[in-house]
């Protein structure tokens, strides 16, 4: 168990390492060159690879990916034990492999997607593809099926339940006293994807409560799926509707309230995210000898990664600069 000599140490090299971060400002000036290679020597140190840029994509996702694991890896072995907490937390790259994997079995792919935890233990047998009893017949996957393949939103909606289950009851192996705020911001993510994806299904689905309900997920205790049921008795077009809505401050109002206004999916989630973002850096800085600060920098690099991936995707589409800086600072907020 970590005592307070450890947990301080975590707090500082996390404090450090997170002052680097390649969000917001940092990020933007990265993409400015518009060329990969210029944004591959800021984001990683070194000269890109000679690569033709869909294989270059691919290599910076594995990197940056990797890295991110690598450093949380680091910070972790300052523990003098391995808290299963974290290993669930860690295992959340995995169940997006399995979405990767069962997509390239769909689409009769041979190349299956890579390995970016090398530290976790697997429990995918490669050597099975495509096969899903041979690849996922042991362990937390045995439910995966030949439907799965080829119902594949359904598939992954039950893997990220399953994902949020699993990490929610890993959180009753945390000693009291080391929580922090790990519930609050495990419950408040879980939270606010329930409200996204409400609002995806119910815009682009047209889907309602009776169908929505058990796509959502859910956890032993606090009802997270509450707010995102209420969204589905609003009307997207009338603004008073949503007046007191527990997240009414993700609204993103385009006119006044009861004039031309018109519910956006894309902005909610955005501000979202946002609100996520600053509830983890807050809660890093209150709670610095427990296991939040860790929690915390895992958080904040996968923000960082999908900021860094997005910039190497904006150059490689020729987006303008505009539209990629403005994704650097989506999640932090425009500061400029």
């Amino acid at each position: 168990m970590a005592d307070v000599f450890e947990l301080a140490y975590v707090y500082a090299r996390v404090c450090g390492a997170l002052s680097r971060a390649f969000v917001g400002e940092r990020a933007a000036q990265a993409a400015r060159s518009g060329k990969l290679a210029d944004l591959w020597r800021s984001v990683f140190g070194n000269s890109a690879p000679a690569l033709p840029e869909g294989a270059l994509l691919k290599e910076a996702e594995r990197k940056a990916v990797a890295g991110a694991f690598r450093e949380f890896q680091v910070m972790a072995s300052a523990l003098e034990s391995r808290e299963p907490f974290f290993e669930a937390l860690r295992r959340k790259t995995e169940f997006s492999r399995v979405k990767r994997i069962l997509a390239c079995a769909r689409d009769g792919s041979t190349e299956l997607p890579p390995v970016f935890d090398t530290d976790l233990k697997p429990e995918i047998d490669d050597s099975g593809y495509p096969d899903p009893l041979a690849m996922f017949g042991q362990g937390r996957y045995s439910w995966i099926d030949g439907e799965a393949f080829t119902d594949l939103p359904a598939a992954e909606n039950r893997l990220d339940r399953q994902f949020y289950g699993e990490l929610w009851e890993s959180l009753g192996t945390v000693p009291a006293r080391r929580r922090g705020a790990l519930a609050d911001l495990v419950k408040l993510e879980i939270e606010l994807e329930n409200v996204v994806w409400a609002l995806r299904l119910r815009r682009y689905y047209g889907m309602d409560v009776e169908q929505v309900e058990p796509l959502l997920a859910k956890v032993r205790g606090p009802d997270v799926v509450k707010p995102a049921l209420q969204t589905l008795s609003y009307r997207m077009d009338a603004r008073g509707d949503w007046s007191g809505w527990r997240w009414e401050r993700l609204l993103r109002d385009s006119g006044p309230v009861d004039t031309g206004w018109k519910l956006d999916v894309r902005k909610v989630e955005t501000a979202a995210r946002r609100y996520l973002y600053r509830a983890v850096r807050h809660a890093l800085h209150f709670n610095p000898f427990t296991y939040t600060p860790l929690y915390c920098f895992f958080k904040i690099k996968e923000f960082e990664t999908a900021v860094i991936l997005g910039l190497f995707e904006g150059i490689h589409l020729g987006a303008p600069f505009e539209e990629i800086a403005a994704y650097a600072f989506a999640v932090v907020g425009d500061e400029r």
